[in-house]
Parts: C-alpha cells; sequence; structure tokens
C-alpha cells in the first residue's frame, strides 16, 4: 500500500526549497521575461528553472512516473494509468514579474486517474498547502477543517477576468448574488482562498489544467464541490472551466449555468 503520508512529507521539502528560491529570486531586477502567446502571458527564466529542480526530484526518487509541466516537460500519456504529476513552477507569473507577489508554485500528483497528493506554495506569505487523499489539508502543517456550508449572499465570491468579458451577464449574475468579487491573478490563490474560507466560490472560463490540478484533492478532502460548470467532473490533463465552492453556494451558482 502507497504511504502518501511519507511522499507528502519527502514532496513538502522540495515544494520549501523552492519556494525560498523564488524568494531570492526577486532581488534580481535582471530575470530574463519572455512573451509566450500575448504581451500578459510570460514566462521566465525563474519558471523555467523552478520546473527543471522539480522535474530533477521527481525524475531522481519516482524515474517511473510521468510528469506533465506548463514549461514544456510532458511525457507521452496513452492512458491515465500510474502516477502522473503536474507541474506549475509559477502559477501567476505577470504577478511575479510586475507585482513580486500575488503568485504561487503549485505540484499535484494522481495514481490512475485519482488526485492523490497536492501542494500549493503561497512564497511571499510563506503559507505552504498541502493536501493528502484521506489525510485532509494542511497550511504550515495546522490541519484545516471543513469549510461550513453557507449561501453566496453571505460570502465574496471571484471570477477570472475572461468570464467577465466573455459572459458578463452571468459574471454580473454571481457578483450580483455575493457580497462581493475579489481578483488575484492567480488561480492557484484563488482555490486557496476558497479552502481556506476567505471567499465562498471561484468560477473561471476554461483555464490550462495545471491551473486546476491541486485545488482537486484539496476540494474533496475539506468537503468543497469542484467541477466543470456543466457540472462533469474536472478533464484530467484538459483545459477545463470550473467551479469550487462550498456545497450550498456551488448549487446555487451551477444554477446559473443551465440556463
Amino acid at each position: 500500500m502507497i504511504d502518501y503520508v511519507a511522499m507528502a512529507e519527502m514532496i513538502r521539502g522540495w515544494v520549501e526549497e523552492a519556494g525560498d528560491i523564488l524568494r531570492e529570486s526577486l532581488a534580481d531586477n535582471s530575470i530574463k521575461v519572455e512573451e509566450k502567446t500575448n504581451p500578459s502571458d510570460l514566462v521566465t527564466e525563474m519558471d523555467r528553472f523552478i520546473e527543471k529542480f522539480y522535474v530533477q526530484k521527481i525524475q531522481e526518487h519516482f524515474p517511473d512516473h510521468k510528469i506533465l509541466g506548463e514549461e514544456g516537460t510532458y511525457d507521452t500519456f496513452e492512458d491515465l494509468k500510474g502516477f502522473i504529476w503536474v507541474i506549475d513552477p509559477i502559477d501567476g507569473t505577470l504577478n511575479y514579474v510586475k507585482q513580486k507577489r500575488n503568485f504561487c508554485s503549485m505540484l499535484a500528483v494522481f495514481n490512475d486517474g485519482e488526485p492523490v497528493l497536492s501542494f500549493i506554495n503561497d512564497v511571499i506569505h510563506e503559507e505552504l498547502y498541502e493536501g493528502v487523499k484521506g489525510h485532509g489539508v494542511r497550511c504550515n502543517g495546522h490541519l484545516m477543517e471543513p469549510i461550513a456550508e453557507h449561501p453566496i449572499s453571505e460570502g465574496l465570491v471571484s471570477i477570472n477576468t475572461r468570464m467577465e468579458m466573455r459572459d458578463p451577464k452571468r459574471a454580473r449574475s454571481i457578483v450580483g448574488d455575493s457580497l462581493g468579487v475579489r481578483l488575484m491573478g492567480s488561480s492557484g490563490l484563488e482555490m486557496v482562498q476558497v479552502i481556506s474560507n476567505r471567499i465562498s466560490a471561484y468560477v473561471t472560463t476554461p483555464l490550462s489544467f495545471w491551473d486546476v490540478a491541486p485545488g482537486m484533492v484539496m476540494a474533496a478532502e475539506l468537503g468543497l464541490k469542484m467541477t466543470r460548470p456543466d457540472g462533469e467532473p474536472i478533464k484530467l490533463l484538459e483545459n477545463n472551466p470550473i467551479i469550487i465552492a462550498n456545497p450550498m453556494a456551488y448549487e446555487q451558482i451551477i444554477g446559473k449555468f443551465s440556463n
């Protein structure tokens, strides 16, 4: 039987080390920045460095495992059998470059298509969120409590900016039912806001799988609902729009997508 707790303990050290490297990098004003698809879609040498750092650790300790990384580390996936690691070395690269905050580093591990481990490191605030299947979610080692159900009228919500542009009527309806909207520009940190009960829901247009994968095991362990807006499960290795929310807020929001 696989000891996911022991596995998580090892990985935690890697994520902490990557966080140290990223904090130190912010003092370097000579970091090379490149555009990927447009001026707001950036990649830095640190994105590539941190991904390489994770890949080397994985290959050293788990040479038979497959890897999917945002910055180009792709294995061939004929099926979802075995272990698959999903890496987002810097989630919120634009924030990393322009704000030097509001970004995170993320890892998720799947076994036979099931999410079993995940890590979201809020680098600047030094808050490391860790989800282990069957063992709950911890922040800096402290076990987090399941989220109590509550309607969106009692909390804040987050939507990504593309949803406001592409589906403004539905976006305004969701926000209008809540106490207000908060945006951070990092899907990992938006999911952290939900799992820590700082906001009630996060709703998005399609995001890359590495943007949403780390939230899956955390949501399940804390009693949250996390699906596509049509109610279908998150599709592994594909782009996904998502809703992550406590069950009551989730039902209210998903009803808006059935019209």
